[in-house]
């Protein structure tokens, strides 16, 4: 804790449904052509306002919005979304599912009823859209998980240790020896 900064962007490869990019066979790169880091002026309105269409279909969408709700819940605290995170994506039946996601606040001493409220209402719509403004910002992002480390793009995330202890100036901490 202290060590390095740390941001977890739950919006993946997903876009916001703009007028501008009505055909569906290329939304996402439409979207990111007209709303990202190399987009002409003007801006469309709409870039951040609309609805969001998940790579992976509503049970994304869904995950997306309980993860940046406990993320803001959690005053963006990894230490402490992070653990509900796993737990919410755990690799077992019924995980990213409602019931899942209020065993996960149960067990990390969260409220199941306030994660609920976010996601449903204006609260989530508005975390999602600053979701959707980072991640379409990220120049060359075009897989996910997507990590930078000191500033270098990191393409296999299996080493992310590896590279962090690698990349570390000074005495070692244990979980790199």
């Amino acid at each position: 804790q202290g060590i390095m900064d740390f941001e977890y962007v739950p919006f993946g490869n997903a876009f916001v449904e703009i007028k501008e990019c009505a055909d569906p066979s290329n939304d996402y790169t439409c979207w990111k052509r007209k709303c990202g880091p190399k987009a002409t002026p003007p801006i469309p309105s709409d870039c951040f306002t609309g609805s969001i269409n998940c790579q992976h279909g509503s049970g994304e969408c869904y995950g997306n919005l309980v993860e940046v709700c406990v993320k803001n819940m959690t005053n963006n605290n990894p230490w402490k979304y992070m653990p509900f995170v796993d737990c919410f994506e755990a690799h077992e039946p019924g995980a990213g599912s409602k019931a899942h996601m209020e065993k996960c606040a149960k067990q990390y001493n969260l409220s199941p009823t306030a994660i609920a409220s976010c996601e449903s209402g204006p609260t989530g719509k508005a975390l999602m859209a600053v979701a959707a403004r980072t991640t379409v910002m990220v120049k060359g992002m075009d897989y996910v998980p997507y990590f930078t480390l000191n500033g270098k793009v990191l393409k296999n995330s299996d080493n992310l240790l590896e590279a962090v202890c690698n990349d570390w100036e000074g005495t070692k901490p244990p979980g790199c020896k």
